[in-house]
């Protein structure tokens, strides 16, 4: 029998390529969840969801998730003067680290989601970042597309070492952010 994942991922400019992706790329079958950073984190804790992509500030209460792809929503130093003019919790907790290149969000799953799910969806999602323009075309940013293409050149979407070394600093300093109910 053939499981259909459920993908839980915040509906918000900065993943409409991942939308894209899950959407359009022919090898992965699943079930699309959009909802709100807070919504996406309580559905995979409910286990309404197998994949979430969920804020990161939320990951270390997870017991039993696992990082998944090599993606986040995240900027580097070069980017963020834009990200960190913002009023958002998640965002504004970061600002002491400013210097450092930041994941906002992380994606995911169970450990008992198959390995091949995973595999199909980092495909869906390198689909999709490699198809920005055509993602923001078919998004409700379609109105003013050069504007929501410039903005998604403020992420960051690479998963690599110096993010996790940096999240491993915010999530050792204690800091608590709720995350907001739409990200923009």
């Amino acid at each position: 029998m053939v499981t259909v994942p459920r993908i839980a991922v915040v509906s918000c400019l900065s993943t409409t390529p991942f939308i894209y992706g899950i959407q359009h790329e022919g090898n992965l079958r699943a079930d699309l969840l959009l909802s709100t950073p807070a919504e996406s984190l309580q559905r995979f804790i409910d286990r309404q969801a197998d994949i979430a992509l969920i804020p990161a500030a939320d990951y270390p209460r997870l017991k039993s998730a696992r990082l998944v792809t090599e993606y986040c929503v995240g900027g580097v130093p070069a980017s963020l003067g834009a990200l960190l003019e913002s009023d958002d919790p998640l965002v504004e907790a970061w600002k002491p680290y400013g210097q450092l290149p930041m994941a906002f969000a992380l994606w995911v799953a169970h450990p008992e989601v198959e390995p091949e799910t995973v595999e199909s969806l980092q495909y869906a999602l390198t689909y999709g970042l490699e198809r920005g323009y055509e993602a923001i075309l078919a998004s409700p940013y379609a109105a003013d597309a050069g504007g929501a293409y410039e903005g998604l050149a403020h992420f960051d979407y690479i998963y690599d070492n110096q993010k996790d070394k940096a999240l491993k600093k915010f999530w050792d300093s204690g800091l608590k952010v709720a995350p907001r109910t739409n990200p923009g």
